[in-house]
């Protein structure tokens, strides 16, 4: 898996703690569609995330069915409430 992080987005995770978690939601919609989602505060109970180094920061992923990405982009979104995102192969979605 190659990830892809900007340094506006690893400079947004290290100032808000330098962990990101990226998984997809569990809840399915539309045949099976399961969003991304990414946050920089743990999910709830963050079992089964594997952690990766990047950038110096932490990324703990969470894969349905251990089925990791091609590439895992990370960039912020929203200029008046910025935010991380993560999209899985160039989505923001799984299906």
């Amino acid at each position: 898996m190659k990830v892809e992080a900007s340094g506006e987005a690893l400079e947004y995770i290290r100032e808000h703690g330098g962990r990101l978690y990226v998984w997809a939601d569990p809840r399915g919609c539309c045949g099976g569609t399961r969003f991304i989602r990414s946050s920089t505060e743990p999910p709830g109970k963050a079992e089964g995330f594997a952690m990766i180094q990047v950038g110096g920061v932490e990324l703990y992923l969470k894969a349905p069915a251990e089925r990791l990405p091609d590439t895992l982009d990370i960039d912020v979104k929203g200029r008046r409430h910025p935010r991380v995102g993560a999209y899985w192969d160039g989505c923001a979605y799984l299906v």
